[in-house]
């Protein structure tokens, strides 16, 4: 609505029932009317996998350290895709408006990717913005700013992180447990957020013991 000026804004159906898209016939974007069409995305587009040789059971919990990764978009996600590149094949810019925290732009770069696979020429700004309202959104469009892929690489290193050790650590604790413990039949399931948790707990039994 902001950007729209209070022209028309029409909508239209995307391949996604949950991320529509809307369409603003006459915008200014350096010092040019354009045409925007703007959806969205439910989150990161893509997750990372070990590969079939690394499957549980099909190697040792440590070779995860090692192992190479692969990464597609998440199968929820082929739809919002469809549409990101139907629309990419469209335009000529693709402007990022996500959360304005490393996360944000994270997605951003995931989005970018998927769009300029259809679409190799297109030119990509991003918004900078803290609120939704007229200030901000205009300064956002005045001045676009270009993806940060230092922000991007901090957020891949945390989730390789969190993968590797949380799989590694996961598949030892379960085969060792249920090892010890053959009635144990669930998978006990542990990442690096829980590690430091459990040190806490661990440390306040042992206070009031």
């Amino acid at each position: 609505t902001i950007l729209s000026n209070g022209s028309h804004i029409q909508s239209r159906q995307a391949f996604s029932p949950y991320n529509r898209i809307w369409e603003l016939p006459s915008v200014e974007f350096r010092g040019n009317r354009s045409r925007m069409s703007i959806t969205s995305v439910s989150g990161h587009l893509c997750e990372a996998d070990f590969g079939e040789a690394y499957r549980w059971g099909r190697c040792q919990p440590e070779a995860l350290f090692t192992a190479p990764l692969h990464t597609h978009v998440r199968d929820s996600n082929e739809n919002i895709k469809k549409t990101l590149q139907q629309e990419a094949k469209k335009h000529s810019i693709l402007f990022l408006w996500l959360d304005c925290d490393l996360e944000g732009e994270a997605i951003g770069f995931e989005v970018m990717e998927v769009c300029k696979e259809a679409n190799p020429h297109m030119e990509v700004f991003r918004a900078r913005f803290s609120a939704l309202i007229p200030r901000d959104i205009f300064r956002a469009m005045s001045y676009p700013e270009r993806p940060n892929p230092h922000m991007n690489d901090a957020v891949k290193a945390r989730s390789e992180i969190d993968l590797r050790l949380g799989a590694a650590f996961t598949r030892f604790q379960s085969d060792h447990l249920k090892g010890r413990y053959p009635s144990l039949t669930k998978t006990i399931s542990y990442g690096p957020c829980q590690f430091p948790t459990l040190g806490f707990v661990f440390d306040q039994y042992s206070k009031i013991q």
